[in-house]
């Protein structure tokens, strides 16, 4: 069975939405999901534009509001921001067996093409040591071992 994962950052523009694209094109083990606390309402055009150039398209993604996923179960919580790791709505936390972690990244948005793309590998680079350790048949306290290994 998949689990959830729900990247969440501040603007869900570009360290959220790269998590996500990274995940989805590196395995199919998890139905990955992105949202913001403050959603600025679109992806960021330098951060489709970094992705695109390492074979990643995410043009489609969309920039939502975390409440949009209220009702929607998730497995695993990642926050990318200290925004949205102090502002992360309760009601996630309620969610059954929920494992969250913190892996908190530079927010880039109006700097340099160059830090853009060494945000996307490092969080590139942070999703593969995810998935390298990751196992689908792990048990919910291994998952959640793996998860706090990683925070930032």
């Amino acid at each position: 069975m998949k689990r959830s994962i729900l990247f969440l950052c501040t603007a869900n523009a570009i360290r959220s939405q790269m998590a996500k694209g990274w995940l989805e094109h590196l395995s199919s083990d998890f139905i990955a999901y992105s949202a913001g606390i403050l959603p600025n309402g679109q992806v960021d055009d330098l951060a489709v534009e970094v992705m695109r150039d390492v074979g990643i398209d995410i043009a489609s993604y969309r920039s939502q509001e975390i409440e949009t996923l209220r009702h929607t179960p998730i497995d695993i919580l990642i926050t990318m921001s200290s925004t949205a790791y102090r502002e992360c709505p309760s009601w996630l936390y309620s969610q059954p067996n929920l494992i969250s972690g913190h892996w908190g990244f530079e927010d880039v948005s109006g700097k340099s093409k160059s830090r853009y793309r060494r945000l996307r590998d490092e969080i590139g680079a942070h999703i593969c040591a995810f998935l390298a350790a990751y196992h689908p048949e792990q048990s919910p306290s291994e998952v959640a071992a793996l998860v706090r290994k990683l925070m930032r």
